[in-house]
């Protein structure tokens, strides 16, 4: 009912029979008309208008129905509802194909089956709601500087921990945007992820969605335990923890209800459509994150069809330009990470730094995110709870500056005191030109 492009394309899409509820025909076809009628967007005064001129019986039902369409359309932008109607024709479409496709085939008419089916996938692909990019420059300077204030009104930064890095980007991370560490296998991956995450619950009271992709959800709230309690990870996990703690836990917890969600998904085949599942029913049920936390990007799978049969990089990249739309179409800050190339013999005992063309042969997808950093550290680091986090490069603000701070992995805690950390120019290589 706000969109305008969404409610053309819906309406040359949607007829009143597809609707399991009368009282949702209704409201569409009162919707269809007047969007017809006077080419202007649709609003809920159309329907409250018309529900005064309905028979007796409809006034009753109709208007709680009525009452329920405009609180779901409360959702920012309609996402929730774009989604679902998305997720509908496509089902639709690929339901008709099928049945049509099968009785070519049954015909004998194989070839014609086949050349159906792929028709149908390229439409079902095709089938999306998100309003189109197009700025008409030099006649839109009121309607920028409106947006530019706008935005400066609603505009909320999440910090990273790091005072420095905080600094440099206005403040920290911010929706739409895509923030990646990289580091080696049992470098700390997942303790950053999980800082990022209790900071923005914390300190912001923002609504995190933490997404794991392998292990389970108990390890991760048990981290996220020991992080919240200051207590040692292996306490936690045996329940350990002093009645002063727990106490003040509760006290934290109450504080902090319903802002953060930690789901599991142990699929092999695991893409972003498995998560904008999970993001549909938590909103359903009043949810909406602000901040996804992704643990880890590159176990993802692309979503489109025909991506096992892809390199790795192609897949990694094509996953990286999933998960920046799913951000984008979220409204969230998305925190991920990814795994490096095994270091070189030795190269553990040399204090080194990583960067992004260490990623294992997905170098594409570093030019999708927004932010990337790497946590390093050599054994005799590791030793002293010692690492230094590289910010290598920010999309809007200069980067290529290195941080030794203190972690503490047995409570699943980072960012513990700064010092910076002179490095030398990295040599472009092949992979940075």
């Amino acid at each position: 009912m706000i969109d305008d492009g969404f409610a053309a394309r819906v309406f040359g899409l949607v007829e009143p029979a597809h609707f399991t509820e009368r009282a949702l025909g209704w409201m569409y076809v009162t919707m269809r008309a007047y969007y017809e009628r006077y080419a202007r967007r649709c609003t809920e005064l159309p329907l409250r208008d018309a529900l005064r001129a309905a028979p007796v019986e409809h006034i009753t039902a109709y208007s709680e129905e009525i009452d329920a369409c405009v609180a779901l359309g409360a959702v920012a932008e309609g996402d929730y509802v774009k989604a679902e109607l998305r997720e509908f024709v496509r089902r639709a479409l690929f339901s008709r194909a099928h049945a049509e496709s099968a009785t070519l085939y049954n015909a004998g008419k194989a070839s014609e089956a086949y050349d159906l089916t792929m028709r149908a996938m390229e439409r079902i692909r095709e089938i999306e709601f998100e309003s189109v990019d197009r700025q008409w420059f030099f006649e839109e300077l009121d309607a920028r500087q409106r947006q530019r204030f706008m935005d400066l009104a609603s505009s909320q930064k999440f910090t990273t921990g790091i005072p420095d890095v905080d600094r440099v980007t206005d403040g920290g991370g911010e929706r739409g945007e895509v923030w990646m560490v990289i580091a080696p296998a049992k470098v700390g991956k997942t303790t950053w992820l999980i800082n990022q995450g209790a900071q923005a619950a914390q300190i912001h009271g923002a609504r995190v969605l933490h997404v794991s992709l392998e292990g389970k959800g108990k390890q991760i709230a048990n981290r996220y335990e020991a992080n919240f309690a200051n207590a040692l990870y292996t306490d936690i996990k045996k329940g350990d923890i002093p009645s002063s703690v727990h106490r003040a836990l509760l006290e934290e917890y109450a504080r902090l209800r319903e802002r953060l969600v930690i789901r599991t998904i142990n699929e092999w085949r695991t893409t972003v459509l498995d998560i904008e599942s999970e993001v549909k029913h938590l909103r359903a049920s009043g949810f909406v994150p602000d901040v996804l936390v992704l643990d880890y990007l590159t176990l993802l799978k692309p979503h489109a069809s025909g991506g096992s049969k892809q390199g790795i990089t192609e897949q990694y990249t094509e996953v990286g330009q999933d998960v920046k739309k799913l951000t984008m179409r979220l409204d969230v800050l998305t925190h991920t990470a990814a795994q490096t190339q095994r270091p070189k013999d030795g190269m553990e005992d040399v204090e080194h730094i990583l960067y992004a063309s260490n990623i294992a042969d997905c170098y594409g997808l570093v030019r999708i995110v927004d932010f990337i950093g790497s946590l390093n550290a050599t054994n005799a680091e590791r030793e002293r709870n010692e690492m230094r986090f590289f910010a290598e490069l920010y999309r809007d603000a200069p980067m290529g500056k290195c941080w030794r701070m203190q972690n503490d992995f047995a409570r699943m805690r980072l960012g513990l005191g700064f010092e910076r950390v002179e490095v030398e120019p990295k040599k472009k290589g092949k992979s940075d030109e």
